[in-house]
């Protein structure tokens, strides 16, 4: 009888560390190992408090609900999602126990859906009509609006990450600072919303729209490579194949699976099971682009991308399931986001104000050359809006989807430096859009 060889176990996870990816734990360790759930009074209590937490994530995307946010005013608070980040923070705590690391293991799932869905419903909206209809102008404030910004954060955060991570003995500093340039590039589509609430025109309203889309693209764009080109190390990862090969086959994925997708969708008619199938068929793809370490939300945009183009099929149908569960989920992904940050190092908040001022001097700085080499035109409130732009929940995605590709140290200093910042740029932006009004829509000038 020939011996079989030994099947290589990730190590366990310690007490409040994560050694490797959320999504591949193993079964976490006993209890008294993780001061976790320890008697059935605590598991009652997180049972209740997972039950109140989706409870309060269905009721944020009821629309009474949105329609009181709109008469308070705090919508666009809301619709950035933070104040379940920082209820996801708090539910972690120890002290608290209701997203413990035992119960974080056991809904690690809608980590992996929350990337997913955030992927298909960005690539949805690209559909080729749309990416024609795209004035010249727009696109080119974009390349400048994410170029700069990206290359100002590359330059501060590399600094900051050589020194931390030792190079060169340690050179992955690249890698991370990439990610969170491209994090920071990123505007969140509750810019032009704020815009419309504040009573901008269309014209306006839409421009910053087709600028924001084309963000995220390049956004995604950037995640893919790094997830191709920086492929996580470990006994987790047994493929060995080039950066290039690992580029085409996450493209091949998408496309093949979008188009199964495409296939199963056109023979259900709408309804609950037409919703339950859309959703279903994200969490497939999401579940085997984790399992074989790519990454859920670029995977996901390209069969968002293909469902989108293909000819005929029940895109009204899938627009009206995203429309209805989008926020739910939205907001999910965001609470267990939240329970994964760890705040309590400095050199993360150190990284936060580093991304944070750089993010808007690169905005800024990106606004002015395209007035100087596009001559874009833009109004005072384009300008504002474009500068002191929102961090949205794909810059989120990005981090956290790191944080599972790529189970280093470093990578809690990059989610507290994203976190944060989100928090930190949502604070200017709502100072800055209550300091003026909507005035003259001349273009400014540029001297």
């Amino acid at each position: 009888m020939v011996d079989q060889p030994p099947v290589l176990q990730p190590e366990p996870p310690k007490a409040g560390e994560h050694p490797v990816p959320l999504l591949m734990q193993p079964p976490p360790p006993p209890p008294e190992e993780l001061h976790g759930i320890q008697t059935a009074s605590e598991a009652i209590k997180a049972i209740l408090g997972l039950v109140a937490i989706f409870g309060l994530a269905y009721l944020a995307g009821h629309p009474r609900v949105q329609a009181i946010e709109e008469k308070l005013r705090i919508s666009q608070v809301m619709t950035a999602g933070l104040p379940f980040v920082l209820l996801g923070a708090l539910a972690h705590l120890r002290q608290i126990g209701i997203l413990s690391e035992n119960v974080l293991w056991e809904v690690r799932p809608l980590l992996a859906l929350g990337l997913g869905w955030i992927g298909f419903s960005i690539g949805f909206r690209f559909n080729a009509k749309m990416v024609e209809s795209l004035p010249a102008a727009s696109t080119r404030i974009s390349v400048f609006t994410a170029a700069v910004p990206f290359i100002s954060v590359l330059a501060a955060c590399s600094l900051m990450l050589v020194w931390a991570e030792h190079w060169p003995a340690n050179a992955i500093f690249f890698r991370d600072a990439m990610i969170l340039a491209t994090a920071g590039a990123m505007t969140a589509y509750s810019a032009p919303r704020l815009l419309e609430a504040r009573g901008a025109s269309g014209n306006t309203v839409d421009r910053i729209t087709s600028i924001v889309e084309l963000d995220q693209l390049a956004g995604v764009f950037g995640l893919m490579l790094v997830a191709a080109y920086f492929r996580p190390q470990g006994a987790l990862v047994s493929w060995q194949l080039p950066g290039t090969a690992w580029l085409f086959l996450t493209i091949g994925m998408g496309a093949t699976v979008g188009g199964v997708i495409y296939a199963a969708l056109s023979r259900v008619e709408g309804g609950p099971e037409f919703s339950l199938l859309v959703l279903g068929s994200i969490c497939f793809v999401s579940g085997m682009a984790s399992f074989l370490r790519l990454s859920p939300l670029v995977v996901c945009f390209i069969v968002g991308i293909i469902l989108v183009n293909l000819p005929g099929g029940p895109k009204d149908q899938i627009r009206e399931a995203l429309t209805r569960m989008e926020r739910p989920i939205y907001l999910l992904f965001l609470l267990v986001a939240g329970s994964l940050w760890d705040a309590r190092q400095w050199q993360g908040w150190v990284l936060m104000l580093l991304f944070v001022g750089t993010r808007l001097l690169g905005k800024w700085l990106g606004v002015v050359l395209a007035e100087r080499r596009t001559a874009a035109g833009l109004t005072q409130e384009e300008r504002r809006s474009l500068i002191f732009s929102p961090i949205g929940a794909l810059s989120i995605a990005i981090v956290v989807n790191a944080q599972d590709l790529y189970p280093d140290a470093t990578v809690s200093w990059m989610v507290t430096a994203v976190i944060g910042g989100a928090i930190l740029t949502e604070i200017i932006v709502q100072a800055s859009s209550r300091s003026g009004e909507i005035t003259d829509p001349a273009p400014w000038g540029v001297s």
